[in-house]
């Protein structure tokens, strides 16, 4: 009776079956390697799309990326400020302008705004808990320096 289980469940055709299914993405898993989210972007005047003040920020930043899409995420309330998702064409457009984000803390219009890319549920979780932890080590041990690299912290 084993020896039948087991070779029905190693039968090429479920093999294929399962690695099919396995390779193929679901319809709701979104690609977020080409997108970022604008944290403190102020919102819109009349008549300014938010699509010209990404560009206006990414000006700033000397870099005019081709962009896919530019929304604001959540629903308007007085008083908050919404973040922006901006996709890219490319990864290495993302990755350019990521780069230099730094560069935002020195100019005028966006001093407030940060950027960093689209998260997952769980990879924002994981974040926030490094963060937490690299905190709590610079409070313990304010004679070292730390850092969080790749979700990993360092001690340099």
């Amino acid at each position: 009776m084993l020896i039948q289980n087991c070779a029905a469940a190693l039968a090429p055709n479920r093999i294929q079956r399962a690695v099919t299914k396995a390779s193929v993405p679901k319809p709701d898993e979104e690609d977020r390697s080409r997108n970022m989210i604008v944290f403190g972007l102020p919102e819109e005047a009349d008549g300014v799309s938010v699509d010209t003040t990404v560009a206006s920020l990414l000006e700033e930043l000397d870099e005019k990326p081709p962009m896919n899409n530019c929304l604001r995420l959540g629903t308007a309330s007085e008083g908050k400020v919404r973040p922006v998702k901006v996709s890219f064409e490319s990864r290495d457009s993302l990755l350019a302008v990521l780069r230099k984000a730094s560069v935002l803390r020195s100019s005028e219009n966006f001093k407030r705004v940060y950027l960093e890319p689209d998260r997952s549920y769980g990879e924002r979780v994981e974040r926030r808990r490094a963060v937490k932890t690299l905190n709590e080590l610079r409070q313990a041990h304010p004679e070292r320096r730390y850092v969080l690299r790749n979700g990993v912290i360092e001690n340099i």
